[in-house]
């Protein structure tokens, strides 16, 4: 016996036409197996076969469970009234840790602890990622010490070019003006803080305008002797002079 061959077409006799205005409509004949509350409805009029909507059900139902599976590890968008709870379920999923301390922003603790304090609070209350605030950290560090070795390195060369600037104006007296300085620095501040390591992290204006106020001084009061060679005055200004004219103080009278 002959396989019998299945012919996938429309049911006879159960297609209808119709005339309206010049608009010609065919319902297609497999619908009249449906039930009356679907036959009628217009999904499945473009499906001129049964055969033609199988397949177009096999195509839907394949695409929808590539979809469903891309959207099983798919995180929803937060609304825009969302309640703390929603808040909080929605940026735990993003990979925010469940408390601020779990950022490890400074796992050896070497910072300040009010800094760690306050950024782990703060990330926290703004749903940051965990991974995503130890990189923001690594960019933030990176960009401070680059930011204070830049500033180093330009007090480093200003102090550099004062010190040129002033051996050319002090000239074979620079050496002993420094030793000056630094033993008025001492005695007159009352300090036991060297005078270069008080400079170390100021600017070259502070400093050589230091170094120029203690020689004018010590030229004042007579402590510049080493500078001249002698403890002795080059003159005694006498009463009556006009002081002010004079580097040195007067003498007794």
């Amino acid at each position: 016996m002959a396989d019998e061959v299945v012919v996938d077409q429309p049911v006879a006799g159960s297609e209808t036409t119709g005339n309206t205005g010049n608009q010609q409509t065919q319902t297609p004949g497999w619908l009249a197996g449906l039930p009356s509350d679907l036959r009628d409805n217009e999904a499945f009029k473009p499906y001129r076969t049964v055969g033609d909507f199988a397949k177009a059900h096999l195509e839907t139902a394949n695409k929808a469970k590539e979809y469903e599976g891309k959207l099983a590890n798919s995180i929803p968008k937060l609304g825009e009234n969302a309640t703390p709870e929603e808040r909080d379920k929605f940026y735990t999923s993003l990979g925010r840790p469940d408390k601020p301390e779990g950022y490890e922003l400074d796992p050896e603790k070497k910072n300040a602890p009010e800094w760690n304090k306050y950024w782990e609070d703060t990330l926290f209350s703004e749903g940051i990622p965990k991974k995503t605030a130890q990189a923001l950290q690594g960019k933030l560090n990176a960009q401070l010490t680059s930011m204070v070795e830049a500033h180093n390195a330009k007090i480093l060369a200003e102090n550099t070019k004062a010190a040129e600037t002033l051996k050319t104006e002090l000239g074979d007296k620079y050496d002993a003006s420094v030793v000056l300085v630094s033993r008025l620095w001492k005695q007159w501040g009352k300090t036991e803080v060297e005078f270069d390591k008080a400079f170390a992290a100021e600017s070259s204006a502070n400093r050589t305008t230091m170094m120029r106020f203690l020689l004018n001084v010590a030229a004042k009061t007579g402590e510049d002797s080493s500078l001249r060679g002698s403890g002795q005055r080059a003159e005694t200004p006498k009463a009556g002079y006009d002081l002010s004219k004079f580097n040195l103080p007067p003498a007794r009278i």
